[in-house]
C-alpha cells in the first residue's frame, strides 16, 4: 500500500505563511467573542445566559490550546525562549502578575464595598478592611495557584512530553538496527 502513496513535499515557508494564519484567525475570533460578551452583558444588559456560548468557546479553546501546545512539548520550549530573552523569567512574571491581580480584586471589592454600601466614615473604613482582607484571602491563592502552579504544572508535563518523544524516537532507531 505505502508503494502507491505519492510523497508529499511541502514548502517550509507556505506552511509558516499558512499556520501565521491561522493564528490571526484564532485572535480575531477571540477579539469577535470579547467584544460579543461586552456588547451583551454591559452595554445592552441581557444577562449571564445570554453570553454562555461566547464563554463555552473562549474557555474550550484556552483549554484545548494549553493541551496541544503542552502534548506536543510546544509550551516548555516557549517559556525556554521566552526566559532567554527576557530580564524576568516567566516564572517570576506569572508570581508578580497574580499577586498584582489578587491585590488589586481585593482592593476594588474593598473601594466597591466600602463606597456602596457603608453609611459613614468609620463604617466605610470597616467595609473596606474587612472586605480587602477576605478578598486578599481567597484571591490572592487562587492566582497563585492558577497562574504560578498551573504554569509549572503544564510546563512539566510538556518537557515530559518532549522525553517521550526523543525515547521513543531513540528506541525506534535502536529496533531497526
Amino acid at each position: 500500500m505505502r508503494f502507491y502513496k505519492k510523497t508529499k513535499f511541502e514548502d517550509e515557508r507556505l506552511t509558516n505563511i499558512k499556520n501565521k494564519i491561522y493564528a490571526e484567525v484564532y485572535i480575531l475570533i477571540i477579539v469577535f467573542l470579547s467584544i460579543s460578551i461586552v456588547l451583551k452583558y454591559f452595554i445592552y444588559n441581557l444577562g449571564a445566559q445570554s453570553i454562555t456560548t461566547e464563554l463555552i468557546i473562549l474557555f474550550v479553546s484556552g483549554i484545548y490550546s494549553a493541551y496541544r501546545s503542552t502534548k506536543l512539548g510546544l509550551f516548555s520550549a516557549e517559556i525556554e525562549m521566552h526566559d532567554r530573552k527576557s530580564k524576568w523569567s516567566r516564572q517570576k512574571k506569572n508570581l508578580f502578575a497574580s499577586i498584582i491581580l489578587g491585590v488589586g480584586i481585593a482592593l476594588f471589592f474593598g473601594i466597591n464595598s466600602a463606597v456602596q454600601y457603608a453609611e459613614g466614615t468609620l463604617q466605610s473604613i470597616h467595609y473596606f478592611l474587612l472586605t480587602t482582607l477576605v478578598s486578599l484571602m481567597m484571591y490572592l491563592p487562587f492566582f497563585l495557584i492558577f497562574f504560578v502552579l498551573g504554569n509549572e504544572v503544564l510546563k512539566k508535563n510538556s518537557e515530559n512530553s518532549i522525553n517521550k518523544m526523543f525515547d521513543d524516537e531513540s528506541g525506534d532507531s535502536d529496533e531497526k538496527y
